[in-house]
């Protein structure tokens, strides 16, 4: 392996609101803490420790989203009639996790025959996203057939393939929360569920797919218990607020704006870090300690993504099901499997994508478009993302279609400032032939083109990037908080973070700077992470620094001695029973 020289990191500290920080400190919040919601985009309706300490009563009513009393009915009648119900959901993480939400609530809540329930997830490498044709044609080949499909992350930009299965008799109601096309809802679908049409009148358009498959099983409830076929002293269905706290987290919504996002995630994760599934019981062995949102988003997320990146996504959706300790257990070490797998595919990908991704920002592009032969589908978005990072640019990662040579699908992610989806809509009012297909929201998107379009297309979205971005600066960005008093840097302030939780998009995990002499570095691992020793106004501080540098055999450009300026976040350190402060330095440069 080669070192690449890849573009240095700036640190920015976030802007603030001096009024909201009084506010914090007006009802007794630690004053780091009080900075750090300044610096958020936290909901300004409710008081500020109700939006802090989340409660199941902010949930929104799901009889305020467009349709919802409509699907809500139908799917009742479905149940009380006995009729063959299809589950269709996309293979990503919110797929699986949607999926589950509407498998268990269907099961044991409406206590639907699971012999009449069909599920439906597409191959990501064979029959790509949503509600492809390949997948509308299982549908329709399936003796017996449902004659209701739910379609849960995804269904929104799929108009032609449910009117392929309206015009065989079957109701589709849609069920996503990704960016409608410019034509609106699908006109063939018996309802659309989605918090970003126009006047829908839910009014959270942050939340994920799973949010919107779980309202949709709780307004079903209420018309269960209205029709008589359930009674009034029905369980709720917070049971399953596990599945879409993970599904919240993995998708990269707000957790700042969204009320009910940070519901959903803090009471998931008490019925996480509680055990209450197979699933949870299994992956707690594997993980010591309380599991954080930062868990879902760094361990939870990517095991459950690594069946549907290389195989289908159903050993996932097993595992969430699962009803032993055993059959989790089983469903664990596969996915772990798969997982090892992945990770040694993407970091293949992830290294070559960074020697074109270099060559691409040497040439003053502001857009990273990538196409590399031997790439792999599944690990397309996690590579763009990865680039994306390091780069500080809107970043594509593009891969042949196995099913089909000829055509190459990509996996977009962005940056502040630049909208994925209006970039793509852009592109296709300029080009509507080149697209086949296209889909997304701000943060990310998907497409498919001709392989031959590639350098058109290359060209194209550069110039949308252009649109957006301007001439704003680009390059990678370290956001903190500002400088940490020396002062705060104790167990108190470890204390006052916990009360921050859960963290996701929006709402980070804070990171400080500091500025500090470098008394030791020691190499660990495989030798490209180290554990650091730095003194501050006479307190030291330790801690690790992982990817420290990108081989064991890379220069370092500090030594010891040096004075540095350092953006770090603070970690619970236990040993021997003896809780410290620890440091994860994400940058170090020397002080100017």
């Amino acid at each position: 392996m080669v070192d690449i020289d890849l573009p240095r990191p700036l640190i920015k500290t976030r802007a603030y609101s001096e009024e909201r920080e009084a506010q914090g400190l007006a009802v007794g919040l630690h004053p780091i803490l009080a900075r750090v919601i300044a610096s958020r985009p936290l909901p300004s309706d409710l008081p500020l420790l109700e939006v802090l300490s989340p409660r199941l009563k902010n949930l929104f009513s799901p009889f305020n989203m467009a349709d919802m009393d409509e699907a809500a009915e139908r799917v009742a009648m479905a149940i009380i009639q006995g009729e063959y119900i299809g589950i269709e959901t996309d293979h990503d993480c919110d797929g699986q996790t949607s999926h589950a939400v509407l498998y268990h609530n269907l099961t044991t809540h409406f206590k639907h025959p699971k012999a009449k329930i069909f599920s439906y997830i597409g191959h990501r490498l064979t029959e790509g996203y949503g509600l492809s044709e390949p997948v509308a044609l299982r549908i329709l080949n399936d003796s017996p057939r449902a004659s209701l499909v739910i379609t849960a992350d995804n269904g929104s930009s799929d108009e032609s393939r449910i009117r392929l299965l309206k015009e065989a008799g079957i109701d589709v109601i849609v069920t996503d929360h990704h960016e409608l096309p410019k034509e609106g809802p699908p006109k063939s679908a018996y309802a659309c569920l989605n918090p970003t049409r126009e006047a829908c009148g839910y009014g959270d358009p942050y939340i994920a797919g799973c949010m919107v498959a779980w309202l949709l099983c709780a307004a079903t409830r209420q018309k269960l218990i209205t029709k008589g076929y359930l009674p009034a002293t029905a369980p709720t269905l917070i049971d399953s607020l596990d599945f879409v706290a993970v599904g919240t987290i993995a998708d990269c919504v707000s957790i700042a704006r969204s009320v009910n996002n940070r519901v959903v995630v803090s009471y998931g994760l008490k019925l996480i870090e509680a055990g209450v599934r197979p699933c949870w019981r299994a992956i707690k062995v594997h993980t010591p300690g309380p599991l954080r949102s930062e868990d879902l988003g760094f361990r939870i997320a990517p095991l459950l993504n690594s069946d549907g990146r290389l195989s289908t996504a159903f050993g996932s959706v097993n595992f969430l099901l699962a009803q032993t300790d055993v059959d989790a257990k089983t469903s664990l070490i596969s996915l772990q499997e798969y997982n090892t797998e992945r990770k040694v595919i993407q970091q293949d990908i992830v290294l070559k994508g960074l020697v074109e991704a270099k060559s691409q920002m040497d040439q003053g592009k502001s857009s990273l478009c990538i196409y590399l032969k031997e790439s792999h589908a599944g690990v397309q978005g996690i590579a763009a993302s990865r680039i994306k990072d390091i780069f500080g640019r809107p970043t594509i990662f593009f891969a042949t279609k196995i099913s089909d040579p000829s055509l190459i699908t990509g996996s977009i992610r962005g940056i502040e400032n630049f909208h994925v989806r209006q970039a793509l809509q852009e592109i296709y009012h300029q080009h509507p032939h080149m697209l086949i297909a296209f889909g997304g929201h701000k943060g990310a998107g998907g497409l498919t083109l001709q392989a031959k379009d590639f350098e058109k297309f290359s060209k194209s979205f550069e110039m949308a990037t252009r649109l957006q971005l301007k001439d704003e600066k680009l390059g990678p960005i370290i956001w903190t908080e500002g400088t940490l008093p020396i002062k705060y840097f104790n167990l108190e302030l470890l204390e006052a973070l916990k009360e921050l939780e859960p963290f996701g998009r929006e709402f980070e995990s804070p990171v400080f700077e500091l500025n500090a002499c470098l008394k030791e570095i020691r190499f660990i691992g495989d030798g490209t992470h180290a554990r650091i020793r730095l003194e501050a106004d006479g307190v030291y501080l330790t801690g690790v620094w992982f990817k420290m540098r990108q081989t064991m055999q890379s220069p370092i450009f500090i030594k010891l001695g040096d004075y540095v300026k350092v953006a770090f976040s603070v970690k619970e350190n236990v040993f021997a029973n003896r809780r410290t402060i620890d440091i994860h330095i994400v940058h170090m440069e020397h002080t100017l």
